[in-house]
């Protein structure tokens, strides 16, 4: 296993960890995201095997692509106060979730193809719910350190994460086309996911449903 992948699935591992040690505390979104985690600690374990196994990892990629944004989608559903939103994210998870099957059958098959179609509008979407939140966090604002709400972490990691990701994505298909070296992007992707769930892990380490409670 190439030492990167190493690296981020035992930083998985402990975030899992975190998540699991912190769950009884946690309030209920961010108990979605400690399963969240879990999954994709499981599915990077078992998208080495693949690669070993059978040179590629495009199916579990393709089933990450949806878990993703099923669990981060649920999350913001419950943080949302606001029910025009929450109806929104329920018609993308519903949307996202037809379009999966659409894409792995006949656009970008489980076998041979990156599921850059799945990624693309998961990537705005993502990014569109965290500048939503952040602007429903300042007309309800806490009396908590900002730094201190799990809210902050979760929401920043995904809008990093979205932004950063989509520029990266349309980066690696622009080089594929003209047969550049990539290896600086496939160094940063990993940076990105490693800052990613840094921040899922402060989100945990802040996050507790009696002082939500009390704030609520």
């Amino acid at each position: 296993m190439p030492y990167k992948s190493t690296i981020y699935c035992f930083l998985l591992l402990i975030v899992a960890l975190i998540g699991i040690f912190s769950y009884k505390r946690l309030t209920f979104p961010f108990k979605i995201l400690a399963w969240s985690v879990l999954v994709v600690f499981v599915l990077n374990v078992i998208s080495q095997y693949f690669i070993w196994k059978y040179r590629n990892n495009y199916i579990i990629l393709h089933i990450e692509s949806l878990t993703d944004y099923l669990f981060y989608a649920a999350t913001y559903y419950y943080l949302f106060k606001n029910k025009l939103i929450k109806r929104l994210i329920i018609v993308s998870i519903v949307g996202m979730s037809v379009f999966f099957f659409i894409n792995a059958l006949f656009l970008q098959p489980l076998q041979t193809v990156f599921p850059t179609y799945m990624y693309y509008p998961a990537q705005i979407l993502f990014s569109l719910f965290s500048l939503l939140l952040f602007k429903e966090m300042l007309q309800y604002p806490l009396a908590i350190n900002i730094t201190k709400q799990s809210v902050f972490w979760f929401n920043t990691a995904i809008l990093f994460y979205g932004t950063t990701m989509f520029f990266i994505l349309g980066l690696t298909n622009y080089l594929a086309e003209h047969n550049l070296n990539d290896q600086f992007l496939f160094n940063f992707w990993y940076l990105i996911i490693y800052l990613f769930h840094i921040f899922i892990a402060f989100s945990f380490l802040t996050d507790n449903r009696d002082i939500s409670a009390k704030d609520a």
